[in-house]
């Protein structure tokens, strides 16, 4: 019985997890960690939030909660103080890491390159540059020409 009420927990903790939104790159796009050098026109320059944290701020949050809220109460009362710790948890640990990471956006400069590919490169400061601008991208840098 007591490990079911951890195995509840867990799955509800999960399901939180499930509902945080992931960062996206569109189809055929290299990110960052696979740019190539060259040369290539910008296609956008688009803002990405961080507020769109990882998962593990949440499930740590939810495990934690989980296990605090099953030392409250009795049979039912424990089923349920078990779960509304671990979604409490959850938002919580979602919060303490949002928090914890840096305040500032980050700036997802696309681009189209001469041979057809396309590459993501993520910077931190907010680029000079606008679609259409001829770029150069070394070493995960983009540098207008």
């Amino acid at each position: 019985m007591n490990a079911s009420k951890y195995l509840s927990a867990m799955l509800l903790a999960l399901s939180l997890a499930a509902c945080t939104t992931a960062g996206t790159t569109p189809t055929g796009v290299s990110s960052s960690s696979e740019v190539r050098s060259g040369y290539g026109t910008v296609e956008s320059v688009q803002r990405v939030d961080r507020d769109n944290v990882g998962l593990l701020g949440t499930i740590g949050g939810a495990v934690v909660g989980g296990l605090l809220g099953n030392q409250i109460g009795s049979g039912r009362g424990q089923t349920a103080a078990t779960i509304a710790g671990a979604a409490g948890g959850a938002y919580a640990g979602r919060e303490i890491e949002r928090r914890t990471r840096s305040a500032s956006d980050v700036f997802k400069i696309y681009v189209r390159m001469d041979d057809g590919s396309y590459q993501a490169i993520a910077q931190e400061t907010h680029p000079a540059l606008r679609a259409g601008d001829r770029v150069r991208v070394e070493n995960g840098v983009v540098t207008p020409i």
